[in-house]
């Protein structure tokens, strides 16, 4: 639908830099188009996304040119004095989000004065919805920065003339184009419920302490603490796996809460593996935190078992992100028992143990996608 014929042309004083988003110079109701035909004094500078994900355009501009953008510190454009005018302005095109991006990603921007406006009216583009009340299309926020720079100028009022032709056209093409019947799609998220698994008799709770030999972040992880509760009757196992390889450091030793003696009469995996077999049951139910907690138990637990992840479950019982294993205890307010674990495994354990023993207090129906096998 073209509305070039309905674009006035409109002479300024104030020369015109439109920056625009590069996903907003494809859209359809864009009004960064109709500025740049309407006024001869404008340019139109559309930066190309770099791979990188940068949308720098490096611009020569006058040293009085102005961004017009809401910042903190800018200047109100009406309580300005006329002599303090700028003569160049600098405007950013596209939604919100987007000319917040080109803003950060063009730090010469920065360096410009800044000024603003104070709508009096709410916007008019009755196509697209401002964030805010006091937020206005680029033909709007120009219009009425120009009002203020060129007081005379007659011809502004055009401008908004075809930009309102345009909006009841575009409305009128909406209204009178066939309606298609929305498609229904299978659903795509998991679902809500928890799996029954949840309230099995001999659910184990797990929790493991991984370190980075010797501190080396590219090595990978190994097991140094494996810890469970029977989530019935509050039994506890707690080893401590023998170094296969270099020792963790003195610092995340300290950060695990153990000692270098705890090391000195660790288990081996093996022997580990073995003892969480005669504490738990064949193929048992565990559950964790999280995904991790999980996969570092494989060398321990039975291959067989069945596996939950509470951080899902919880999930889907708020409908909300969890955050850390502590913010959660704290919001629901749960009561984590004491339990005689070495370390910091004492209190993430407690804490995993009360949010299974709370999530076992809602309604059960099963889902198989929360579960790890």
């Amino acid at each position: 639908m073209c509305f070039c014929a309905d674009v006035p042309t409109v002479a300024t004083r104030t020369k015109l830099v439109i920056l625009q988003h590069p996903r907003e110079h494809r859209h359809p109701f864009g009004t960064a188009r109709m500025v740049s035909l309407a006024l001869s004094n404008s340019r139109l500078e559309v930066p190309r996304a770099r791979t990188s994900g940068a949308l720098d355009a490096d611009l020569a501009l006058p040293e009085d040119a102005a961004v017009l953008f809401p910042h903190p510190q800018a200047h109100d454009l009406a309580g300005m004095r006329a002599a303090d005018h700028p003569r160049t302005l600098v405007v950013l095109d596209g939604t919100w989000s987007q000319a917040k991006g080109l803003y950060r990603h063009n730090p010469w921007l920065h360096a410009c004065r800044h000024v603003r406006l104070h709508p009096a009216e709410a916007s008019r583009y009755r196509i697209r919805r401002e964030p805010r009340a006091d937020y206005v299309s680029t033909v709007e926020a120009i219009v009425g920065a120009l009002r203020i720079l060129e007081p005379d100028n007659g011809e502004l009022e055009a401008l908004l003339v075809a930009f309102e032709r345009m909006i009841d056209r575009q409305i009128g093409h909406l209204d009178s184009a066939p309606r298609r019947a929305r498609r229904k799609h299978a659903r795509q998220r998991p679902s809500r419920r928890l799996p029954p698994e949840l309230r099995d008799r001999d659910l184990i709770v797990v929790y493991g302490e991984t370190s980075m030999p010797a501190g080396d972040p590219a090595a990978p992880r190994a097991l140094v603490q494996w810890t469970a509760v029977k989530v019935a009757t509050g039994e506890v196992f707690d080893r401590i796996v023998q170094p296969r390889a270099a020792t963790p450091t003195t610092e995340h030793l300290q950060h695990m809460g153990l000692r270098s003696d705890d090391l000195a009469s660790g288990l081996t995996l093996a022997d580990v593996r073995s003892e969480f077999a005669s504490f738990a049951s064949a193929a048992p139910t565990v559950a964790a935190w999280s995904k991790n907690t999980l996969a570092w138990g494989d060398d321990v637990m039975d291959p067989n078992s069945t596996r939950i992840v509470l951080k899902t479950c919880y999930c889907n019982v708020r409908s909300a992100k969890p955050g850390f294993l502590e913010q959660v205890v704290a919001r629901e307010r749960l009561v984590s028992p004491p339990l005689p674990c070495r370390g910091r495994a004492a209190t993430r354990l407690a804490s995993a143990l009360a949010l299974a023993r709370w999530l076992q207090t809602h309604r059960v129906e099963s889902d198989s996608s929360l579960l790890l096998r």
